[in-house]
C-alpha cells in the first residue's frame, strides 16, 4: 500500500502479507512523522484485512523499538507474545544485523502485537426490525450487570425495553441503516449504531462517523465481541471515505469506560454534561480516533 498526500507525492509505504494467521503487517514507514501517515496505512490494512476474512491483524518488532510500541499500542494492537533471544538467533543466520538499536538499547528479543478483528464464531450484519427486541434485551442485561457492581450512574437501573425514548431512538435507526448487530449460531450477542452525534455534542466541521450506541452480550464478556463491533465502524467510515471516528461515554466513577475506550486506540477530547429528569447532571466523554 501506497500513502499520497494531497499533491500525489508519495509519503507512506506498507506491505503485507495474508495467510492462515491473518494479515501480517511486514514493513511499514512514513517519511513524515507525527502526520497520520502511518495511522492512515495501518487503518487502510484493518479495512483489507476485514474485507479478507482475518480474524487479526499482526506484526513483529523488537525489544528497542519503543517508538512503534508506543504507536501500535495507542492504535489497539496488545502484546501477544514475547519472543526471548530471537534476535540474537537471527543474527547468527545474518551477522550485519546491529547489536544495538533505537535509544542505545540492545536488541536481543522479538515482541508480537496482534489487533483481533472479529470475535470468533461470531459475524456481524445489518439490523432489521426484528432485532430491536433482541438489542433492547442486550441493554438491560448490561444495566443489571452495572447495577449488581454498583455502577448504577452510567445506565441507571431501568429497564431499556420499556422506555419509549430508547425503543423509539431504535426503530428510528433501522430504517437509516444505521443498526448493525453481532450474531453468533442465530443469536443477537451485540450491536453497534453508527450514523450522526447527537445534539448534545460538541461539532467537528469535517466528516465523521459517530458511534451512538455500543452494547454487548455480558454473558460472552472476554469474546472480543466490543472490538469486533468498533472494528466494523472502522471499515465502515474507511469504505466511505471519512477519516474520523467519534464516540461518547459515561465519564464517572472511576472512569474504566473511557480507558477501555483508550485501549481501543481513541483519544479523549472534550468533556459535557448532561441534566437528567432526575436532576442529576450526566458527566460524559467524548473520544475520537483518526482514520
Amino acid at each position: 500500500m501506497v500513502a499520497e498526500d494531497d499533491a500525489g507525492e508519495r509519503v507512506g509505504l506498507l506491505t503485507y502479507e495474508i495467510a492462515a494467521t491473518g494479515l501480517e503487517i511486514v514493513t511499514i514507514d512514513a517519511v513524515r512523522p507525527h502526520r497520520g501517515i502511518g495511522t492512515a496505512l495501518l487503518d487502510a490494512a484493518r479495512a483489507v484485512a476485514a474485507d479478507a476474512g482475518c480474524t487479526r491483524l499482526w506484526l513483529i518488532t523488537t525489544n528497542d523499538n519503543l517508538d512503534a510500541l508506543r504507536f501500535y499500542q495507542r492504535r489497539g494492537l496488545r502484546i501477544r507474545a514475547v519472543h526471548p533471544g530471537a534476535v540474537q538467533r537471527a543474527r547468527r543466520r545474518k551477522p550485519q544485523i546491529p547489536r544495538t538499536g533505537e535509544y542505545g538499547i540492545a536488541m536481543h528479543d522479538e515482541l508480537e502485537l496482534e489487533l483481533p478483528l472479529r470475535a470468533a464464531d461470531a459475524h456481524i450484519r445489518p439490523g432489521g426490525l426484528a432485532d430491536v427486541r433482541p438489542v433492547l434485551g442486550l441493554l438491560d442485561g448490561a444495566t443489571r450487570w452495572l447495577a449488581g457492581l454498583g455502577r448504577t450512574g452510567q445506565w441507571g437501573t431501568e429497564p431499556h425495553s420499556t422506555n419509549p425514548r430508547r425503543l423509539t431512538a431504535m426503530m428510528r435507526w433501522v430504517p437509516q441503516g444505521h443498526l448493525h448487530v453481532a450474531e453468533i449460531d442465530g443469536t443477537v450477542v451485540g450491536a453497534l449504531v453508527v450514523g450522526e452525534a447527537p445534539d448534545n455534542i460538541p461539532v467537528v466541521y469535517e466528516p465523521e462517523l459517530y458511534v451512538n450506541l455500543l452494547v454487548t452480550d455480558r454473558a460472552r464478556q472476554g469474546r472480543g465481541l466490543g472490538p469486533l463491533l468498533l472494528d466494523h465502524a472502522r471499515v465502515l467510515a474507511v469504505r466511505r471515505g471519512i477519516g474520523l471516528l467519534r464516540v461518547d461515554c459515561y465519564a464517572g466513577d472511576d472512569q474504566a469506560l473511557v480507558d477501555w475506550y483508550r485501549r481501543q486506540g481513541f483519544t479523549p477530547t472534550e468533556t459535557f454534561t448532561v441534566r437528567l429528569s432526575t436532576g442529576v447532571d450526566w458527566p460524559g466523554q467524548v473520544l475520537e480516533q483518526r482514520l
